[in-house]
């Protein structure tokens, strides 16, 4: 009787790497598991789900991975050792430059991979969710800090906090339509411009 199971040459942090890729260019739904299995070197359905358990386990580790790697580009807004205005400029310019890199999927993860899912995936729109709005209080605590400093005056600090937070989101869209990196820090600069340094 043939050997099942995963190959000897499997290597699960690059499987992830693969799959999370995979995901953010097409999103949870249009990947199916024929395109995990096949970006994954062929698995076996019994292999694929002996390593993940389910696409959507495998999806919730890839999103994982990505907020810590990629998503990770906001934990400079938490630094108290920079300006406000310098954390946020470093995070915007930060998020262009992932987004718009050909070394990975354009756009962001967490904004174009889980939105407008079926019924039976709404676990998946939520943890995307989640992970938005953990950047959006990571710009709302930043803008607090800022209007603290009076870095930032005579403004309504939640409004402004959404209208960076759409900005943000925003560059994920414009990204994958091919905007360029410099056209997008070129919109950062005129968004920054209330700031005081």
């Amino acid at each position: 009787m043939a050997r099942t199971g995963r190959p000897r040459e499997f290597d699960r942090d690059s499987a992830v790497d693969a799959a999370m890729n995979l995901f953010w260019e097409k999103g949870f739904e249009s990947t199916s598991l024929a395109d995990l299995r096949k970006t994954l070197g062929n698995l076996s359905s019994a292999s694929f789900y002996a390593a993940f358990g389910s696409k959507q386990a495998l999806f919730e580790e890839c999103l994982a991975r990505y907020t810590e790697s990629c998503g990770a580009v906001s934990a400079v807004l938490d630094n108290t050792d920079m300006a406000p205005k310098a954390a946020m400029k470093a995070m915007l310019y930060d998020t262009i430059s992932v987004q718009t890199s050909p070394q990975s999927p354009a756009g962001c993860m967490a904004v174009l991979s889980g939105l407008n899912c079926l019924d039976e995936n709404k676990e998946v729109e939520a943890l995307t969710r989640q992970v938005r709005q953990q950047t959006r209080d990571a710009i709302g605590r930043c803008v607090a800090r800022a209007v603290a400093a009076n870095a930032l005056k005579g403004i309504n600090a939640d409004a402004y906090t959404l209208m960076l937070d759409c900005f943000v989101k925003g560059i994920a869209i414009e990204a994958k339509d091919g905007a360029s990196e410099a056209m997008l820090k070129a919109s950062a600069e005129q968004l920054l411009q209330l700031w005081q340094e």
